[in-house]
């Protein structure tokens, strides 16, 4: 096995379902490591999870299709993988539906398409050890055709979804595959543990678009996956620099743990590298398993080791606000930094009062406030529609994604043209170097797999995550890109 490739996030959390005495916990760790599974966003990792084997096992989901109403938007960032620029142009809150044109769409031009009709597949963990795991997903990506089909649909079809079960098993996400390259037109939106196992089916049909935020190693590395996040080896810079100008000396004495599952391990290992380039310094750090929700020892440690700020880009919400927590009952007074996925209303519910001054280095827009939905069409539209097609209480960063990647499927579907094809569209995706949902999320290159560079600073406000020293409807874009 190549040395840089981690251990499977699923392999740990199948093993966790040994804990049946333990009760909910068992479930929780599940959860929890599988929330460590894009955390590699915007650097780390060399295609997040390790590969995951052939597996066995069959089934193929149940089928659903989406519909309702809405209004579309489009667009991608003007700097794609690059390292300067604004990184929001796309036209959030326009009209996305295009009518048939004179003479007619083409009819049936390929599989899963008919004159009225297109359909997409979309493959999640729903059901299995943890019930709901990446409902999300599916939340957004239906959320999204809704708005679509409420303008008509593109070029006189309307969408319709295709939903599949994974169940965290690898003989079922490839069942699934199975299933939808056999009657749908694309994948789009999926987010299992096991995306890795569809691949080789995927191959057996070139022209077949997979349109979805991989996880595991062998997923992101297939030519023809095109995710709205991709992961890739390194870490952006400029938020470390920004960090050693606002919080000075602190910037040499940074302490930290990352999860010692999924993408975490190598997330910080690239992000430490990245420090000590831009002239900083870890002086303690630790990898903490998935169970583990008591870290008093940890800031114990921090204050003997003399960690003077507290950055961690490798965890998830909830072991953000137990960290936290420990913290403030220690009387830490140091600047706190959590990466991207605290922000997630379970860390601001978790933490309580304790959230107030916390900092956070994301790569998306703050997707549930509604500061940010006042100021950027293309978050109220999400949150409109999330909530619309019912799924208002999944506005999570699954869902964000699966919402972006529909986005990103129906931008390349319309420059296909009505009468387009399987390799129409594949063609369409290949020319896709700089995308941001209309800045929902910091632009990247998802032709060429190049993670986002861009970057916002947040701080907990009265309650809630507010933009600091950051655009109001745009992302930092300063900094570059460390390779190490």
């Amino acid at each position: 096995m190549n040395p840089r490739r981690l251990r499977p996030l699923a392999v740990a959390a199948v093993g966790l379902l040994a804990l049946t005495a333990c009760g909910s916990r068992a479930n929780d760790a599940l959860l929890s490591q599988a929330r460590q599974a894009q955390l590699t966003q915007g650097g780390g990792g060399s295609g997040g999870l390790a590969t995951g084997d052939g597996g066995t096992g069959s089934g193929t989901g149940t089928g659903t299709t989406g519909a309702g109403t809405g209004s579309g938007t489009t667009g991608a960032g003007t700097t794609g993988a690059g390292t300067t620029g604004a990184g929001s142009t796309g036209a959030g809150g326009t009209t996305t539906g295009v009518p048939a044109p004179p003479g007619g769409n083409g009819g049936s031009t390929d599989v899963g398409v008919t004159g009225t009709s297109l359909s997409i597949g979309v493959i999640a963990d729903l059901a299995g050890p943890v019930p709901g795991l990446f409902q999300g997903a599916v939340a957004g990506t239906q959320a999204y055709v809704a708005k679509v089909n409420s303008e008509g649909g593109i070029f006189g079809r309307k969408l319709k979804l295709d939903v599949h079960d994974s169940q965290m098993d690898c003989g079922q996400y490839q069942a699934a595959t199975s299933s939808v390259v056999a009657k749908d037109f694309a994948e789009v939106g999926s987010f299992s543990l096991y995306d890795g196992c569809g691949v080789n089916i995927l191959k057996g049909k070139p022209t077949f678009s997979d349109v979805h935020s991989a996880l595991q190693n062998t997923a992101q590395a297939y030519a023809n996956n095109f995710s709205v996040a991709p992961l890739e080896r390194g870490w952006r810079t400029g938020s470390l620099d920004y960090m050693k100008k606002r919080f000075g000396s602190a910037f040499s004495h940074v302490g930290t743990i990352y999860a010692s599952v999924g993408g975490g391990a190598e997330t910080w290992q690239h992000c430490e590298a990245a420090i000590k380039h831009e002239g900083g310094a870890v002086v303690y750090k630790r990898a903490f398993g998935a169970t583990e929700t008591n870290f008093t020892a940890d800031i114990v440690q921090m204050r003997q080791n003399g960690v003077q700020m507290i950055y961690m880009p490798a965890t998830n919400a909830a072991t953000a606000a137990n960290v936290l927590n420990a913290a403030r009952s220690q009387n830490v007074t140091w600047p706190i930094v959590f990466g991207g996925p605290a922000y997630d209303k379970v860390f601001l519910d978790q933490a309580g009062s304790n959230a107030e001054g916390v900092f956070e280095d994301q790569q998306y827009a703050l997707f549930f406030n509604p500061s940010d939905a006042a100021n950027i069409p293309a978050v109220a539209d999400y949150q409109k529609w999330m909530k619309q097609s019912g799924n208002g209480s999944n506005m999570d960063l699954f869902s964000a994604y699966g919402w972006s990647s529909a986005q990103l499927f129906v931008q390349a579907l319309k420059a296909a043209g009505a009468k387009a094809t399987r390799a129409d569209l594949l063609a369409q995706l290949k020319k896709v170097h700089s995308f941001d949902a209309g800045g929902l999320l910091a632009p990247a290159d998802p032709a060429g797999k190049h993670a986002a560079r861009c970057w916002l600073f947040s701080e907990v406000k009265n309650g809630q995550w507010t933009r600091v020293d950051s655009p109001v409807k745009a992302f930092r874009c300063d900094g570059g890109y460390f390779l190490g």
